[in-house]
């Protein structure tokens, strides 16, 4: 063999190594690129699960304030109703406590 077939032989082997370098690359790079997109639209989809938990979240929020809102206006009621019935209570009171007392001294009279 002469210095010019094994410089030829050499020059072949070169590109047949770059070659098959460049497509075992090529493979692990469209790879790689597939495992990105796919990790990327999992990611994606993460975050409008999240998005939808936090609306549905704001919209509990929002019902649980305003049914603390309309609990609170009915004590604020109820308790204005008391006030304005109480002296109707009392007077009620004061009413039948007199009657209780009038039959216990007719019980009393009645009974000496």
């Amino acid at each position: 063999m002469n210095g010019l077939t094994i410089a030829t032989l050499m020059i072949m082997a070169a590109v047949v190594a770059w070659g098959f370098t460049k497509a075992h690359a090529s493979a692990r790079h469209s790879r790689f690129r597939a495992d990105v997109a796919r990790r990327e639209r999992e990611l994606l989809r993460e975050i409008q699960h999240c998005r939808d938990e936090a609306d549905r979240a704001r919209s509990h929020a929002a019902q649980v304030s305003r049914d603390a809102e309309t609990w609170v206006a009915g004590c604020r009621q109820g308790r204005e109703d008391v006030i304005s019935v109480m002296p109707l209570l009392m007077a009620a009171h004061e009413q039948t406590g007199e009657a209780c007392r009038r039959q216990r001294s007719q019980q009393v009279t009645e009974r000496a």
